[in-house]
């Protein structure tokens, strides 16, 4: 510790924020339109998305595209069958599943987003 503080003050929780973290399925049902990852108001400080189309640990037949835009073709982030994507707000900041959208190859493919 270095600095003088006691246990119990360097491992302070003051003005921290209770949170749990909630795991969410998101497929899409048709390739070629994207779909926002959950409804407006879905705020997270971090999430892990795993590109599987089932809670049962099933990979998807194809691949799967995230990005901030609602247009087709342009979600950036491809995602293979299996794959991690980790967002990760700043510190104080949240951001709003709501904002990213997910395109795919292969209709019913999606991702798991575990959250909090």
């Amino acid at each position: 510790m270095g600095t003088g503080a006691t246990p119990s003050e360097f491992y302070s929780t003051v003005g921290t924020i209770d949170t749990t973290p909630v795991q969410i399925l998101k497929t899409v049902a048709a390739t070629n339109i994207p779909e926002a990852l959950a409804a407006d108001g879905t705020f997270f400080r971090t999430a892990t998305l795993i590109a599987h189309n089932d809670q049962a640990r099933t990979s998807n037949t194809g691949n799967v595209y995230l990005g901030a835009s609602s247009v087709n073709g342009q979600q950036p982030v491809m995602m293979t069958p299996g794959s991690v994507w980790n967002i990760i707000a700043p510190d104080g900041q949240k951001y709003d599943l709501n904002d990213y959208y997910l395109d795919v190859d292969t209709a019913a493919d999606g991702v798991v987003i575990e959250y909090s």
